[in-house]
């Protein structure tokens, strides 16, 4: 069965059922290394969760990343977003963005990828991993406190 593009989607999330309109749906200009087949995702975000939320492939193999916002890890985080990938999002000026980086949850504990952060540009849904090659953040930052 095939749902409108305006039906509201339901999705299974660790925290239970959630229901979201279509106009949350984020696309990725360019699919996540290593899910290609992924270009869609919503962001979960509860107060059980804070300061993390989830984002959450709505295409197979339906892949769940745990983010968190840069600068709850460094404060003084700044990654500058080229001149390509600005235009690749659409950013024009000064329009805000919101920046996502994934977080690696093991045994041993908890480490921030601060070098390849996903940038969703919220007024228009896109969103891009950027790889920030000549920067000085690793892509295994300990998360502190955890």
């Amino acid at each position: 069965m095939t749902t409108a593009a305006t039906d509201p989607l339901e999705i299974d999330t660790l925290t239970g059922r959630v229901v979201v309109p279509p106009s949350d749906v984020i696309q990725m200009v360019q699919p996540l290394p290593g899910f290609e087949a992924c270009r869609r995702y919503v962001l979960i975000a509860a107060p059980e969760m804070a300061p993390f939320t989830c984002l959450h492939g709505l295409d197979a193999p339906h892949p769940v990343f745990v983010t968190i916002d840069p600068r709850r890890v460094d404060p003084d985080y700044e990654l500058a977003l080229g001149h390509a990938e600005r235009r690749r999002l659409g950013v024009e000026g000064g329009e805000p963005l919101l920046w996502l980086a994934p977080v690696l949850m093991s045994d041993t504990g908890a480490t921030v990828n601060l070098r390849a952060p996903i940038v969703v540009h919220p007024a228009r849904m896109v969103a891009l991993q950027v790889l920030g090659a000549e920067s000085a953040y690793t892509t295994a930052h300990p998360l502190p406190g955890r």
